[in-house]
């Protein structure tokens, strides 16, 4: 009758194993015996001697592959909880990290530091997404366009704009733009990233002064409800703003954006930062593009209210139909948030405007 064994280990998923080891089910007969005998007639037969040894070269190979299985997996949760090792699973938040507003550090800002986003990740692996285009969830133009490493400068730009100013702020700003990757905000991408590379100054408490800014789809809101996120977590408006973006988009930021909000150009500084040509990014063509199509419709319409390419772009970037929050927030912005033009909102009707008067 065949022999069947099972074996079972609750503690290794899809370990479960089974073998069997058949034996003859009748014993060999006197004819057959005798001529096992006069073939090997100086060798001792057992009848079941073959059989026997199968099956105990069957628990060795089992035994064999169980121990390697359990090798194997002490080796990878071994390798799982490692840090530090490129291309390893690693934990990019720590006990030691520093937590939000520690001390008060955000709380008691009084500058605001804006870094425009750009695109959302894709990627569990973000310690190579300075490079790795992967990473990020790019558009056709996008592509092959130096996006990672420009993303990358931007950060790290934010960053040290952040640890000079020991009263800065520094927000990521950008909402839920792309229906492919799901609710995921280009603000928080950057703060991952940030936190994946470790890109946080040394002895620094910019981690507890850095937040993200979720609801803008445009540079217009960028640069808006990074105020409002201010105020959220403050209480009070900016003494001073600094955007950090790519050169092409200053005249867009600075001359546009900054003067529709009746923002003091004396209390505004904008870091423009471009990747390396060799990474197939254009000014030229990036420059072009910036006037002709990005730009020039806030020159007729500075709210981004009236213009159909405006009003297409914020629809077609706000798949999941948030709502910001910022009405409730701040309500000395209520009006100005919700301001259409065409002419500049009235300066003295805006806070900073207000404390100027």
């Amino acid at each position: 009758r065949p022999l069947r064994f099972a074996v079972t280990f609750p503690s290794i998923p899809r370990a479960n194993l089974s073998f069997s080891c058949s034996m003859i089910d009748n014993p060999p007969s006197e004819e057959h015996m005798q001529r096992r005998i006069r073939r090997r007639s100086s060798a001792k037969v057992y009848p079941y001697q073959n059989e026997l040894v199968s099956c105990v070269c069957v628990l060795l190979v089992v035994g064999f592959v169980v121990f390697n299985m359990n090798y194997f997996q002490r080796r990878r949760n071994i390798l799982s909880s490692m840090k530090g090792s490129k291309g390893l699973r690693r934990q990019w938040v720590s006990p030691l990290s520093r937590a939000f507003d520690e001390n008060g550090a955000a709380h008691s800002a009084r500058n605001l530091i804006v870094v425009a986003g750009h695109s959302v990740t894709t990627s569990g692996h973000l310690e190579d997404s300075d490079q790795d285009e992967s990473d990020w969830f790019l558009l056709d133009y996008q592509k092959k366009r130096g996006l990672p490493q420009a993303i990358y400068a931007h950060i790290t730009a934010g960053l040290q704009a952040a640890h000079l100013d020991p009263h800065g702020l520094l927000v990521f700003s950008g909402g839920e733009t792309r229906p492919t990757t799901g609710p995921d905000t280009e603000g928080s991408s950057y703060f991952r990233v940030a936190d994946a590379m470790d890109l946080w100054p040394n002895n620094s408490n910019v981690r507890a002064r850095t937040l993200a800014e979720e609801f803008a789809t445009d540079s217009f809101q960028n640069l808006l409800f990074s105020i409002c996120r201010f105020y959220e977590v403050t209480g009070r408006y900016p003494e001073k703003i600094t955007v950090v973006s790519f050169t092409f988009k200053e005249t867009r930021f600075a001359t546009m954006h900054a003067k529709a909000l009746r923002w003091p150009s004396s209390k505004f500084l904008y870091v423009g930062i471009d990747p390396p040509k060799s990474t197939g990014f254009d000014l030229a063509e990036s420059s072009k593009g910036e006037s002709e199509h990005a730009a020039k419709p806030f020159e007729s319409d500075p709210y981004g209210c009236h213009s159909e390419i405006l009003r297409e772009k914020r629809k077609q970037r706000n798949p999941f139909y948030r709502t910001p929050p910022y009405d409730l927030s701040c309500p000395d912005m209520k009006e100005l948030l919700h301001y259409c033009g065409p002419h500049l909102f009235p300066e003295e009707k805006t806070p900073w405007g207000k404390n100027t008067a």
